[in-house]
């Protein structure tokens, strides 16, 4: 269930913020702001998407689900992007899950209104259509991450994107959430994360993760991190 909702306080998601004053001026009064707790879904596979999400300080995750029950994160979502693109594509559902993956505030709206509101709109269409064009670069990188790279350097990207996310160098995930994110085993992750705690990068305890050195983080973490970065960059400033 849905924690009770809330008056809209900002528009602290930078997609959002980018939408043209107007447009945004006439959603207002459809925009919501809801809190999401741990692991909570929001979109699952095959079922009609009844709202679209803009993370305010809250992380979404696209989930790929396989047919032995295990499961392999695609991308994140957080404040600089949205959750339900399909619907601007004329597609209602989707094979993939999204879920909270780090608990926060988020504005939705119902799937029709941005419809409606993106088909009428050309300056939208531009937003998104940009945003869309990230996505697939995120996907195909995260692939070719996935397949490639080892998973000290996956792990420290994937802690760099979520802090990026929710614009904070705190992070609270669990080992058995960062194994399923990756598709490696907890104890992996929890190998990992030792590595990289003792060379002074970050602070682990029970569910709370702390990046101490960004830097030497992001020397850590493969070229994936920085060129989907650069590419949202060249896109949205």
């Amino acid at each position: 269930m849905y924690a009770h909702q809330q008056p809209l306080q900002n528009t602290q998601n930078r997609l959002l913020a980018g939408f043209p004053s107007e447009e945004l001026t006439a959603l207002h009064p459809h925009l919501e702001q809801v809190s999401l707790s741990h692991g909570q879904i929001i979109i699952s596979p095959d079922e009609p998407i009844e709202f679209v999400y803009f993370p305010l300080n809250s992380l979404l995750s696209l989930v790929t689900l396989m047919e032995d029950g295990s499961t392999v994160e695609s991308g994140c979502i957080g404040r600089e992007g949205m959750a339900g693109v399909p619907i601007l594509l004329d597609a209602n559902t989707t094979p993939m899950q999204t879920l909270a993956q780090i608990p926060g505030q988020a504005v939705r709206i119902k799937a029709g209104i941005i419809k409606k509101a993106f088909d009428r709109s050309s300056a939208l269409q531009k937003l998104f259509h940009r945003y869309i064009h990230t996505l697939i670069v995120v996907g195909s990188q995260s692939a070719a991450c996935n397949r490639l790279h080892q998973i000290e350097a996956r792990l420290s990207r994937w802690l760099l994107m979520s802090s990026d996310g929710v614009s904070s160098e705190e992070l609270h995930l669990t080992h058995e959430f960062l194994g399923t994110m990756l598709g490696v085993r907890r104890s992996g992750v929890s190998e990992t994360a030792s590595k990289l705690q003792g060379s002074g990068l970050i602070s682990y305890r029970r569910g709370h993760i702390q990046i101490l050195d960004r830097k030497n983080l992001e020397t850590a973490a493969c070229e994936c991190y920085g060129m989907v970065k650069a590419e949202y960059n060249r896109l949205f400033g």
